[in-house]
């Protein structure tokens, strides 16, 4: 019943908008535009490699890796198209950077996120950027993660145009749905999200999953998949995906492809997991609370590193949020916190490197800080009680996993990453020379020093001890299920490495204690427990046992004390205790490790068997021996090999009669074969040696929007607005043209094209508009046009991601042409009186902008924004006298709590030079049925005669004031106020997952607006334009000026409803004008678009 006047309150309202297209209608449509910067810190030289399903783009330096990286993909995209049911509409192009630190220099998607004008129908594009991760193994994760997301957004929102234009007018699916899915589809069921879904069913009760951070969305999501995938079977998840491509609503996609009602499944996926912790939380332990040292984490924050100084003194950590950073230092002795250095820029909209800042103490009052800014990595070494610190640029790495000073902070060694391969290294602070370790293809993470050696501890997937090997040479080959300790003495590099543990299990994070002793985290029984290391006997036992994993990790030997960052209450958080690592313990296996230790054995099995046949192939057939070793680029016969491998048919035929088996095993085989239908085998023949290039990127172009929509004008009534804009594969060179065309096709219209170049860190603009107004009456023949056209060139320079310096020189022609048919008759046309007059203006404006504002919903900023304009015409005919203009506009967004802001704006215009323009104070942008109140100045501004040139039309300006016709104050000067309180009902309903677009982006307002316009007078004065008038008689020589003591400001006060409706953003402010120390009658206005 809700659903049924929902729909007709929205078909009534609409229905309202198409008949309010009348000659008296008036509107706004004129935006201050803000916006971030994109700083190019280096020049991309782009080339490519193409095979038959992708086009992966690289610079210097990616060479290697995009070649991989293309391999690997064309190996798994029968597996991915299968799994989601969908295959691409093109290629799908891929553009890799060697590092988060190079993607955030990237024009895609600059501003993307911020609020577009109603109508705005994006185009889906087959396109992907990603970021070197730092070292194999969690790049494979990534790029298949990338390349599902990609393809779930196209399969959703759009493959054609119709399914585009279709799906700007649906409701989004939510994150858990594509994001889960994606995730899923990466690395299957794996430890991070059966941390999160244990912790999630535990701590709560409901199953919504709306207030939650992306990231635990995402993480539900996947272990939702999941569930789909054990009790229901792999084929599930494509019916389910296509369906939603469909009717586009998750929960009945799921509803009717598994025939389960979504309440009902919901609470199976629940009783799914809680029963497998049921045996887990008997033997495992939560944090305390009272061991907390962090204090709340209410705003989601990510901790990166813990570690404490080397006398025991001070703990230091840092966190992480959306690209701020900033890192604590807490005195043991007193709890005394204080944070001693924050960096880094708030990014809503891009990818952050979450591993950044690394921690590492060069002395008892020395802390390392490793971080990236303005495109390199930085070591600032920060010396506590002293001001400022000492920053130093790390050369070479495009990447740092792990830093760890030596004693004294003249040496330190790292992991990370040169040309996209990761290695071991080692720094030389004061010479700033940076040497290698290791030296091949294998990933190298955490490493440390032995304290008061050279010598180290790292982590690393390496198979042997040997220095002198070359590693995986292809990603596939890349093993990311085990990682093992490792010693080296770099004061021997020809020695071998010695290998600590053996495990089959993924350790992390080691800390030497003493010379025996490592302490290392580990998943060996599922969850990220501290296990300890004995030298002595080379044996390992378990430390500790949290039930959530340790994310990070910091010991004291001295003090005992611990300090690490596990998750409470969903929330992440440093602890801090004693502990005794003397003692061990041994706590079960999680259920999801115990397949996950099952299906690697049998792998390795069924590959141990492999190779026995091919062995025994060989003997028979000597021809087929090798002949060398193949290069690191060289392409695999994937097909080949995957033909004479029987056991993937044998194993395909099982998952027929036993799913169960099938969901939890990523198959050996190889995937351009096994499990795959004859017709993806056919297309997908020819897939491995079809890789061409490196060839030069040249621009294409694509459209990157449409916009059809509709604009209220104050002066040519209800007007159709089309626009389209295009750019090319990495949005350097962009393209925007549109049209503005009235209801009344004789009221004149706008045309516009511009054209930005954004690929160095100076962006270039080009642009020419043309404005037409044309005013007729039939009763006394007025048949006016006026046209203004502007030609301008401009340049922009960002000093911060926030802060930006704009200079635009431009040309402008103002034409005014008298089309009366009495003109006609030469005695009704004196020669004094001119029908066309050209005006001619050359002149700049340049304009300091700041943004730091991140979108968090539908009209919806926190942050400031600030501009600051200026404009000079200067003439260039004798018909034009120049002017000049000033412009301040101040913006302020603030969340009150979790769903109320408030929002704040402070405004300032002047026109001054021999011919000023006008402001008229007074209505809202785009408002239906609008009224322009009558001017009681000697010269109406917006009136119209006969032989009159009212040119300045095109120049003024309407500024908004709330519960006031337009135009009820005007001058050359204005000044106003706005303070709203906004409620966004999504937000306030904490545990609401609505679905219609209606409701989802309703909001309630409460405001306050107060402003004024005069020409000379302040209204800051007591005398001022606005209550003083003088009399004068035209028969006596004196005159008089008379104060009337009126109030030089309008204000009003009210509130006001904004929702969605059929893709525009409308509004509906219902206020009180206070004017003279009055109240006046309320006022009702309806108006379209965004607040400010």
């Amino acid at each position: 019943m809700v659903r049924d006047y929902t729909r007709l309150l929205q078909a009534s309202f609409f229905a309202l908008i198409l008949f309010i297209a009348t000659p008296q209608t008036q509107a706004q449509t004129y935006k201050v535009e803000f916006g971030k910067n994109r700083i190019q810190y280096k020049y991309f030289d782009w080339n490519y490699y193409a095979s038959e399903n992708f086009e992966v783009y690289f610079y210097n330096g990616g060479r290697d890796i995009a070649y991989k990286t293309i391999e690997y993909l064309e190996e798994e995209f029968s597996r991915i198209t299968e799994t989601i049911g969908y295959p691409p509409y093109a290629k799908i192009r891929v553009f890799l950077y060697n590092s988060v630190i190079d993607k955030q220099q990237s024009n895609v998607g600059v501003n993307a996120g911020d609020f577009t004008v109603g109508g705005q129908t994006d185009f889906v594009q087959s396109q992907v950027e990603l970021a070197y991760s730092g070292d194999y193994t969690s790049f494979k994760e990534k790029v298949i993660y990338s390349i599902t997301e990609m393809l779930i957004e196209e399969m959703l929102y759009g493959g054609n145009i119709a399914e585009m234009f279709q799906s700007s007018f649906t409701n989004p699916i939510p994150l858990w749905f594509t994001g889960g899915i994606a995730r899923y589809v990466s690395v299957g069921w794996d430890s991070k999200s059966d941390d999160a879904v244990r912790e999630y069913v535990s701590t709560t009760i409901e199953d919504s999953f709306v207030k939650l951070t992306p990231e635990m969305n995402i993480l539900l999501g996947q272990s939702i998949w999941n569930f789909i995938a054990q009790k229901y079977g792999q084929r599930s998840i494509s019916n389910i995906l296509n369906l939603a491509r469909i009717i586009r609503n998750e929960e009945n996609s799921i509803e009717r492809t598994l025939g389960v009602p979504f309440d009902q499944f919901m609470k199976e996926w629940r009783v799914f997991y809680s029963n497998t912790n049921v045996e887990l939380r008997k033997s495992y332990k939560l944090p305390n609370e009272a061991n907390r040292v962090s204090g709340k984490n209410r705003n989601g924050m990510s901790f990166t590193d813990v570690k404490f100084s080397p006398d025991g003194k001070f703990l230091a950590y840092s966190r992480m949020s959306q690209g701020q950073f900033s890192v604590k230092v807490l005195n043991m002795a007193n709890n005394d916190e204080r944070e001693i250095f924050n960096g880094g820029l708030k990014l809503n909209d891009q990818e952050v490197d979450m591993e950044y800042p690394l921690l590492s103490w060069a002395d008892s009052t020395t802390l390392g800080i490793v971080y990236a800014e303005d495109g390199r990595n930085i070591v600032a070494v920060k010396r506590l009680g002293t001001k400022g610190e000492q920053k130093i640029e790390i050369p070479l790495l495009s990447k740092i996993q792990s830093f760890d000073f030596k004693d004294g902070g003249r040496f330190a060694v790292m992991t990370g990453a040169i040309n996209d391969v990761p290695n071991a290294f080692t720094y030389n602070l004061v010479r700033g020379q940076v040497r290698k370790i290791s030296d091949d293809y294998y990933d190298e993470r955490d490493i440390t020093f032995y304290p008061g050696s050279n010598q180290i501890v790292f982590i690393s997937n390496r198979k042997t001890d040997s220095v002198f090997v070359d590693g995986p040479q292809t990603l596939k080959e890349v093993e990311g299920n085990q990682f093992n300790l490792y010693a080296y003495d770099i004061d021997y590099p020809d020695s071998s490495f010695k290998k600590l543990t053996n495990a089959l299990a993924v350790a992390k994070r080691p800390k030497v204690v003493d010379g025996n002793f490592v302490l290392y985290l580990s998943d060996q029984q599922g969850i990220n427990n501290i296990y300890k290391f004995n030298g002595y006997d080379s044996t390992s036992v378990q430390i500790t046992d949290f039930l959530y994993g340790i994310k990070a990790y910091d010991y004291h030997p001295e003090s005992r004390m611990l300090a690490f960052v596990s998750s409470q209450n969903g929330e992440e958080s440093v602890f801090l205790k004693t502990i005794d690592i003397g003692s061990s313990m041994f706590s079960p296996v999680t259920p999801r490790r115990a397949l996950e230790v099952a299906r690697i054995l049998a792998e390795r099995r069924r590959s141990r068997i492999g190779k026995q046949y091919n062995q025994l192939d060989s003997l028979s057939n000597p021809e087929k021996l090798p002949t060398s070793t193949r290069s690191p680029l060289q392409k695999l016969d994937s097909l080949k090999e995957g033909a004479i491998n029987t056991e993937a048919y044998e194993f395909e035929a099982q998952t027929k009669v036993d799913t169960r088996d099938y969901r939890f095993e990523k198959p050996s085989e190889d995937p351009n074969v096994s499990g795959r239908s004859f017709l993806s085998i056919y297309q997908n023949a020819n897939a491995g040696n079809t890789i061409q290039g490196p060839t030069n990127y040249e621009n294409r172009f694509q459209t990157n929007n449409v916009v059809t929509t509709f604009v209220i004008d104050e002066l040519r009534s209800f007007s159709q607005l089309l626009e389209i804009e295009m750019n090319d594969y990495l949005q350097n060179h962009r393209f925007r043209g549109g049209v503005l065309i009235p209801l009344s096709f004789s009221s004149g219209y706008d045309v516009y094209g511009e054209y930005e170049y954004l690929k160095n860190r100076i962006d270039l603009s080009a642009g020419y508009y043309r404005k037409s107004i044309v005013r007729t009456n039939a009763s006394n023949f007025l048949n006016q046009r006026f046209n203004k056209s502007t030609f301008n060139i401009g340049l922009s320079y960002p000093f911060t991601h926030k802060l930006r310096l704009e200079f635009n020189p431009f040309f402008t022609q103002t034409k005014y042409i008298d089309r009366d048919i009495r003109l006609l008759i030469p005695s009704n046309n004196p020669a004094q009186y001119v029908s066309e007059i050209t005006s001619d203006y050359l002149g700049f404006n340049s304009s300091l902008v700041f943004d730091n504002t991140i979108v968090t919903g539908t009209n919806l900023h926190q942050g400031t924004r600030a501009k600051i304009r200026y404009e000079t015409h200067l003439k260039m005919n004798q018909n034009a006298i120049s002017f000049s203009n000033l412009e301040v506009d101040v913006r302020h967004y603030y969340k009150l709590n979790r769903a109320i802001y408030l929002a704040g704006r402070a405004y300032f215009g002047s026109y001054y030079g021999n011919a000023p323009k006008k402001y008229l104070l007074g209505g809202v942008d785009n408002w239906a049925f609008n009224t322009i109140e009558s001017s009681n100045a000697e010269i109406n501004p917006l009136e119209f005669q006969t032989l009159f040139d009212n040119s300045d039309v095109l120049f003024h300006q309407f500024t908004n004031l709330r519960g006031y016709n337009y135009n009820t104050f005007q001058g050359r000067n204005v000044m106003t106020f706005s303070g709203e309180l906004r409620f966004p009902i999504n937000q306030l309903m904490s545990n609401s997952d609505l679905k219609s677009n209606f409701l989802r982006n309703l909001q309630f307002v409460a405001f306050y607006d107060i402003g004024s316009a005069w020409d000379d007078l302040s209204p800051f004065k007591k005398k001022n334009n606005l209550n003083i008038e003088e009399i004068r008689n035209d028969n006596s020589p004196f005159s008089a000026v008379i104060n009337n003591f009126s109030n030089p400001w309008l204000q009003s006060t009210g509130v006001g409803v904004r929702t969605m409706l059929f893709g525009f953003f409308s509004r509906i402010d219902f206020s009180f004008p206070i004017r003279n120390f009055e109240t006046l009658d309320p006022k009702l206005q309806l108006s379209f678009g965004y607040d400010f």
